[in-house]
């Protein structure tokens, strides 16, 4: 009864591929074979994934010992400023001379003397 059953649905499958397959265009069976390959190819990420995320939550265990509390904070003070400055230049001096300011000219316009 049951290899009966398999060889009608196998016959089945079959026939239903073939008349398909002849009737719709090669656009249409080309969009369905992307798809189904597609959903063929997230089965195995899909299974490693579940594997992984039943395998992370079975490493933790009710009783493990948890970090509590905060870490401990280290403040550690800069050095003196005047010992970072160079005696050779002034403070708070450019390193290098300003380029001079650029002029504009607006095509169109009436050039006024302010």
């Amino acid at each position: 009864m049951k290899r009966g059953l398999l060889i009608i649905g196998i016959v089945f499958a079959v026939t239903f591929g073939i008349v398909f397959g002849t009737r719709v265009s090669a656009d249409a069976l080309a969009v369905i074979v992307g798809v189904v390959l597609g959903i063929l190819a997230g089965i195995p990420t899909t299974l490693l994934a579940v594997f992984m995320m039943t395998r992370q939550r079975s490493g933790l265990a009710p009783g493990s010992p948890q970090a509590t509390g905060h870490p401990p904070v280290v403040v550690i003070n800069a050095a003196d400023r005047t010992a970072l400055t160079s005696p050779s230049t002034p403070p708070l001096s450019l390193p290098y001379p300003s380029e001079p300011t650029r002029r504009w000219t607006v095509i169109g316009d009436v050039e006024t003397e302010s």
